[in-house]
């Protein structure tokens, strides 16, 4: 449909405008998009959260505003936000830099106050328009720091998936700490987190739309109730709070905000980055346009909404943009369908969730990490210039030997300083 004519508040409500000119035909397809998407994300995000060192409730906290601010303010009709798997595992990197081990208030608050500062930081650019700065950062290089932040993700998920205490600052450490530990791995809850694993790619390589985290996540925690391996040390993530997050506004002096500015930028360029070539690759099918500068000023909305209800940093989910464009999505309807059942689950769903192993939401996201490699974009970078290969194998490395800011961020500002 035209924007010809469009009213001059369309240009900063792209998402409302499209939600008040909604055409009837495209319902279905949202609602089941919908649907699915939430039945995806729903253990996914929980998953994500305990990435970034935070309780799994958090994630589904963190999925609400950012969902209803986008769809009114995002130029997207596809893109899927919230909580990833990136902007976690970045969260976690920053925030346990700055004051140690996950878990307590403190943490918390500085998780929030980072995402602040990604949302100031993004609104910032939207005001000196900085939305071309996506286009600096190439595909190899994203390919490449994708690669690495799968592994990232799945060394970081070892100690849930064997029920060893598994240490280290990097994959080559924590893979040795796990090695020296085999002997004492708990094997229920390995198997357990292995037959997860194999679902999950079953379930994607036969039936695809199908939400297999849910239906793998729900089928383990059924299995795990009704066998009583709690009892065997398989660890659940136990009580869920039920009801909604209050409006809370994190302690600004957690932790000195100059600090926070290195992770911050991090985070607000890798998410905005990933934002602006998932939602482009979906728009460029279906003929639609995305805005890059409306783009910023989304992002940094959802962060700060996301800040003020006990959330995390967020961006997108190309996995759930996917998922959701297959079912059919058509607008930003489809993620208003998933944050009214998200808020079901936190008003209603709650002791289903307590049943949860978090041996299966490690597998969830391991599941994810793997699915982040695009190995045919690896094989068209290989067959189409050496160079560019170069580039995607040396960030991947980097990523993996010296941490994500300064394989990617510390460059990039040498780049354009």
């Amino acid at each position: 449909m035209s924007d010809r004519g469009a009213p001059g508040w369309a240009r900063f409500l792209p998402g409302l405008h499209t939600l008040v000119r909604y055409d009837r035909a495209w319902l279905r397809g949202d609602v089941i998009a919908g649907l699915t998407v939430a039945a995806y994300l729903i253990p996914q995000v929980m998953a994500y959260a305990e990435v970034a060192g935070l309780p799994a409730i958090v994630g589904l906290w963190g999925i609400l505003v950012p969902l209803a601010v986008y769809a009114v303010l995002g130029s997207s009709r596809q893109l899927s936000v919230g909580p990833e798997s990136t902007s976690a595992l970045m969260t976690a990197v920053g925030v346990s830099a700055l004051v140690g081990a996950a878990g307590g208030e403190r943490y918390a608050d500085v998780a929030a106050l980072l995402a602040v500062a990604v949302g100031l930081i993004c609104v910032l650019g939207w005001v000196f328009r900085l939305g071309f700065l996506a286009n600096l950062l190439s595909r190899p290089l994203l390919i490449g720091y994708l690669a690495g932040i799968s592994v990232l993700m799945i060394t970081s998920q070892l100690g849930k998936m064997t029920g060893l205490r598994v240490s280290g600052d990097g994959p080559v450490a924590q893979v040795g700490s796990l090695v020296a530990q085999l002997p004492a791995v708990h094997t229920p809850t390995a198997v357990l987190a292995g037959a997860v694993l194999v679902a999950l790619f079953a379930i994607a390589r036969w039936a695809p739309t199908v939400p297999g985290p849910l239906v793998v996540g729900v089928a383990a925690a059924a299995v795990v109730a009704a066998l009583g391996l709690g009892r065997d040390g398989i660890a659940t993530i136990g009580p869920v709070p039920q009801g909604l997050p209050s409006f809370r506004v994190p302690d600004p002096t957690s932790v000195d905000a100059v600090s926070l500015l290195p992770y911050a930028f991090g985070i607000a360029l890798v998410g905005y980055s990933e934002n602006v070539l998932t939602a482009r690759a979906f728009a460029a099918n279906r003929r639609e346009k995305v805005d890059g500068g409306q783009e910023l000023l989304a992002m940094g909305a959802i962060n700060l909404g996301a800040a003020l209800f006990q959330g995390f940093p967020v961006s997108s989910s190309s996995s759930r943009t996917v998922l959701g464009n297959a079912m059919g999505s058509r607008t930003q309807l489809h993620s208003l369908v998933a944050m009214a059942l998200v808020l079901a689950t936190l008003l209603f769903l709650g002791p289903l969730l307590s049943t949860f192993p978090t041996a299966a939401l490690g597998a969830v996201v391991v599941y994810a990490a793997v699915r982040l490699i695009d190995v045919p974009e690896w094989r068209r970078i290989a067959r189409f210039r050496r160079s560019e290969l170069v580039l995607a194998l040396g960030t991947a490395t980097a990523v993996v030997v010296f941490g994500v800011l300064n394989a990617l961020v510390r460059p990039f500002l040498k780049l354009v300083s």
